[in-house]
């Protein structure tokens, strides 16, 4: 294969000859590529020499292209759409005419909740598009950016690294959840009562204790944990007909994909809040496909979290 001289070959040899094919005439291609005469005729020089064809001919008025140039006019035209409309930063992306894929990492905590009217969301605005929703944690979401073709992830990130850009959705706080036609207390619900009602906690691992246990023993109690998972949905249907409690997120108690009757109050002890965070990779994020993607799911969270927040919090 011949060695190219790569030093001699730039985008604008490629627009000269594009401009002679489409003009016929140095000065109409110069006019068209606000360049003068002499730079036009100095490109068209470099391309004979590059490609060792005359490439247009004079004939009277008009610059003829020779067979060569017909060869290649299509491919240039063809580099040069690429180059336009596949490389060039557009100034905006139109969901409309979109055909690919929105990737998106989300807890089980924030696909539970928000996935339904975020699909929705992109089914109306871009409705030639897929979705793939790809379980996410603080563990792999920054692999799901870097390494998996996720355009955002959702959910509790802690310490993220230099490369990633933070996007703070709401704050989430815990609230004391149960059935109180069964429990039958008085609200918001006394610490002791708190403390004598079995209790069901979200945990990812084999201990029946959470952050909660350690601010009651720093008070000197305990409570009585009887089941633990890591499917709040699970917790939240157990609640239902049983003299039980759980400690949730507010989010997750305000839900409406379970139908019930389960009361929401403050728990009797101080239980941190903590932020819900929408992450893209700081090099991808003025692209405008996750520009348009970010400020969608920002809106459609932010404004969900504000309509559930609007029922009285003792329901």
């Amino acid at each position: 294969m011949k060695e190219l001289n790569w030093k001699g070959i730039d985008l604008n040899l490629l627009l000269t000859f594009d401009a002679l094919f489409q003009f016929g005439s140095v000065s109409a291609a110069s006019k068209y590529l606000h360049l003068g005469q002499p730079a036009t005729s100095y490109n068209l020089k470099r391309l004979r020499e590059l490609l060792d064809d005359p490439l247009f001919e004079r004939h009277g008025n008009r610059m003829q292209p020779t067979s060569r140039a017909v060869e290649i006019a299509p491919k240039v035209q063809e580099i040069l759409a690429i180059f336009t409309q596949d490389i060039l930063p557009s100034e905006q992306f139109n969901p409309s005419e979109y055909e690919g894929k929105f990737s998106i990492g989300v807890s089980d905590y924030a696909e539970q909740i928000f996935g339904p009217n975020i699909f929705d969301a992109l089914q109306a605005h871009a409705p030639n598009a897929k979705v793939l929703f790809k379980p996410a944690d603080n563990e792999n979401c920054v692999d799901l950016l870097e390494n998996h073709n996720t355009d955002i992830c959702i959910g509790v990130f802690n310490a993220m690294p230099s490369n990633v850009e933070s996007t703070f959705l709401y704050r989430e706080k815990h609230l004391c959840t149960f059935d109180n036609s069964v429990l039958k207390t008085e609200l918001p619900i006394p610490l002791t009562t708190y403390l004598a009602t079995p209790q069901m906690i979200i945990t990812a691992n084999d201990q029946l204790t959470s952050q909660v246990d350690n601010t009651l023993a720093s008070l000197g109690v305990v409570r009585n944990v009887v089941l633990g998972t890591t499917r709040f949905l699970t917790i939240r249907r157990m609640l239902s007909g049983r003299k039980h409690l759980a400690v949730m997120a507010e989010m997750v108690g305000r839900s409406e994909l379970i139908h019930d009757q389960l009361t929401l109050c403050p728990p009797p002890i101080d239980i941190p809040d903590f932020d819900i965070e929408m992450v893209t990779l700081k090099r991808d994020s003025k692209h405008p496909k996750v520009v348009w993607l970010s400020t969608l799911v920002r809106q459609l969270i932010q404004q969900q979290v504000n309509e559930s927040r609007q029922i009285s919090t003792y329901d």
